[in-house]
Order: C-alpha cells, then structure tokens, then sequence
C-alpha cells in the first residue's frame, strides 16, 4: 500500500498528514516530483516518470492533479482512491475511487477510521 501526496496538501508541514495514515496503514509514503523539488522530500519517495513505477493494492493518492508524468508510475495499482478538492482533476479519469474534497481533512478522517477499526480488528482476532 501507498499513500502518496501531491502538492494538494498546501504545505510541507501537511505531508505528516500521510505519514500518519500510511503508519496506521503500514502502508509507503510517496510524493509528486512537485514535492521532491519544492525540498518536500526526497527523490527516494518520487513516483511517476522520473521517478519509481510501482503496482500496490492499494494507491491513496492525496491532493495529487493526476499529471501524466505522474500516472505512468502508478495507474496499474490494483485499486487506486483519488482524494482532491477540484471534481474535474485527471486523476478522476483512471482513479478507481474518488473523493471530492479537502485532503487536509479526508486523511486525518481516514487515519481516524482505519486505526479504529484496525485497532477492533486486532482485539477481536
């Protein structure tokens, strides 16, 4: 699993926003080349042309326009979930899921949730 964020998220101080649902998740952290050039991070974490082509389960791509440079490394993933404020990004065109709206507020929501019932999970197993 991936969560990946895009330039969406505003500012660098909002990338922990991932970081914290990929650790509930125990998913990787990708970013934009944006992100990588504006210092955001490191090339390491680049998906997309320039960068690593991956094919998880699952892709959260958060505040990401959905650019082709960016596509071309991700679109096999088996189930991609697009979250961005603007209905008529591209990234909506190939996302297999998609959520209209602030990603400022969609992963804290989604971190919430997953390690509520991740966390149900591992008592009752």
């Amino acid at each position: 699993m991936i969560v990946a964020a895009g330039k969406g998220l505003g500012k660098p101080e909002n990338l922990k926003l991932a970081f914290d649902l990929a650790a509930v998740l125990g998913a990787e952290v990708g970013v934009t080349r944006p992100l990588v050039q504006a210092g955001w991070a490191t090339n390491d974490r680049q998906v997309g042309q320039t960068g690593k082509t991956v094919r998880p389960k699952l892709y959260i791509a958060a505040g990401i326009s959905g650019a082709i440079q960016h596509r071309v490394g991700m679109e096999k993933s088996d189930l991609i979930l697009a979250i961005n404020s603007d209905p008529n990004a591209p990234i909506f065109d190939f996302a297999h899921l998609g959520l209209v709206g602030d990603a400022l507020t969609i992963l804290p929501a989604l971190t919430d949730a997953f390690s509520r019932r991740l966390s149900v999970n591992r008592l009752a197993g």
